[in-house]
C-alpha cells in the first residue's frame, strides 16, 4: 500500500506553530518549554496518524519525528520573514528597548558589546532590520523548533499507538 503524503500534515504543524508563535496572546503557552511548538508537531503528527489508520497503515515514531522537524523548520523560516515585516512596519529599534533596560536597572555595557549595539541600531534605523538580528533570530528559532517539534511529532506517535493498541 501507498503512504498518504506528509504534505497536509507538515503545513497543518506549521500553520499551528507560526499561530501560537506570532500572535501576542497566544505566543504565551511557548512559555511553558516550548509547548505551542510541541502541539504544532502533535497536530500534524495525529492528521497524519488518521489518514495512515484510514489506509489500514500504522504510524511510526520516525514519521512524526518528521513531520515535526520538517514543520519547525518551515515554520522558523515564516516566522522569521513575519517578524521581520512587523517590526518594520512598526518602526521599532529594539535596541533602544536595551538601552533603556539597562539604564532603567543600572547595568553597564561592555565596550565589546555597545560597538555591536551600535552597529545594530544604525542598521536599524536606515534599514528598517537588521541582518545580525535576523541571523540570530532565525538561529535561535530554528534550533527551538527543531528539537521542540519533532518532540511533539514522537509524543503524538507515541499516544496514538498506544491508545490504538489498547
Amino acid at each position: 500500500m501507498q503512504q498518504p503524503s506528509k504534505f497536509a500534515p507538515v503545513l497543518i504543524s506549521s500553520v499551528v506553530m507560526i499561530i501560537l508563535l506570532l500572535f501576542p496572546v497566544l505566543n504565551l503557552i511557548n512559555l511553558i518549554c516550548c509547548a505551542g511548538i510541541i502541539i504544532g508537531g502533535a497536530s500534524g503528527t495525529y492528521y497524519y496518524a488518521k489518514q495512515l489508520d484510514k489506509a489500514g497503515q500504522v504510524i511510526q515514531n520516525k514519521d512524526g519525528i518528521m513531520i515535526g522537524l520538517l514543520s519547525g523548520i518551515i515554520s522558523a523560516i515564516i516566522y522569521v520573514i513575519f517578524s521581520t515585516l512587523i517590526t518594520m512596519i512598526a518602526k521599532q529599534n529594539p535596541v533602544e528597548l536595551v538601552y533603556e533596560m539597562t539604564q532603567q536597572y543600572g547595568f553597564n555595557i561592555p565596550p565589546e558589546t555597545e560597538t555591536i549595539l551600535k552597529q545594530i541600531k544604525n542598521d536599524y534605523e536606515t534599514n528598517g532590520f537588521s541582518f545580525f538580528m535576523i541571523g540570530a533570530q532565525l538561529v535561535s528559532t530554528m534550533v527551538s523548533n527543531c528539537i521542540s517539534g519533532p518532540l511533539g511529532g514522537l509524543l503524538a506517535a507515541s499516544m496514538y499507538n498506544k491508545k490504538k493498541n489498547q
